[in-house]
């Protein structure tokens, strides 16, 4: 849905917006709103903001990704948020934020969006929301960026990358904002068995062939089972084989590394 048909809510509105959000809330108590930021999570760690604050920026110009992929200028089409919580095993952390972003997504999309390991939101194969979790001074900063608004991307992401608003959607950022504030709560106060249970219930890995890095070199092979605290298990044409969460990655589409957003030829 066009920005005509589905009309923005301006920055002066988010502050109360998002504070009544977090007033719901135990581990989201504040909210810091920034009017620009290269990322959210370097200024989460910079700024020293203390666990139960999110960090919220109107525009990212520069964010990133897991292992360092880029995560492109959000511009006023995607969502950007650092929520810093207490420290916890990284692990448990990219489940449980996986499962925030995915279920956010779900209040507008619908049943489309699902988790593609380790903490990818996808629909339709294509990506819709990331999720960062590193660990800084006895705190853990979990960054999650969410295409919203974006009708189309640049013909390298095209075949990769998807929004809300592509799925159907006519939601405003700021909506989809104080959902994930409320889903990332429920979340981190979630049981590790229930929560467990959500992320294999939405997953979108096994069955799929799928090509891995690994300290050993790429592995393919169709993933059979996933473990999203310890791995995958994958059928290789020379057998089974584990591949420990701690060590691997998907190897992203061959000339990607931007996921949403704009880059400066858009």
């Amino acid at each position: 849905m066009s920005d005509r048909m589905h009309p923005q809510r301006p920055i002066e509105d988010w502050p109360d917006a998002l504070e009544a959000a977090a007033s719901a809330c135990r581990h989201v108590r504040r909210v810091q709103l920034l009017r620009e930021t290269a990322s959210t999570q370097d200024h989460a760690r910079a700024s020293g903001a203390s666990a139960g604050t999110a960090v919220v920026a109107f525009r990212q110009t520069a964010g990133r990704g897991r292992l360092g992929r880029a995560w492109a200028d959000t511009a006023h089409e995607g969502i950007a948020v650092t929520f810093v919580v207490g420290d916890r095993p990284p692990e448990s952390l990219a489940m449980r934020s996986a499962v925030a972003a995915a279920t956010a997504a779900r209040t507008f999309a619908g049943d489309a969006p699902g988790i593609k390991w380790p903490n990818d939101v996808v629909a339709g194969g294509r990506k819709l929301a990331g999720v960062l979790v590193e660990r800084s001074e006895g705190r853990a900063l979990v960054g999650i960026g969410v295409n919203v608004l974006q009708q189309s991307f640049p013909a390298e992401l095209a075949p990769h990358a998807t929004s809300l608003a592509l799925l159907g959607a006519a939601c405003d950022r700021l909506d989809v904002l104080a959902a994930l504030v409320a889903s990332l709560d429920a979340a981190l106060e979630a049981t590790d068995d229930d929560i467990y249970r959500t992320y294999r219930g939405l997953d979108r890995m096994c069955g799929n062939r799928v090509r891995f890095l690994t300290p050993d070199g790429a592995v393919e092979g169709t993933v059979r089972d996933v473990d999203p605290l310890h791995g995958l298990l994958v059928d290789t044409d020379a057998g089974p084989r584990f591949l420990p969460a701690a060590t691997t990655s998907v190897a992203p589409p061959a000339s990607v590394s931007r996921y949403g957003g704009r880059d400066g030829s858009n």
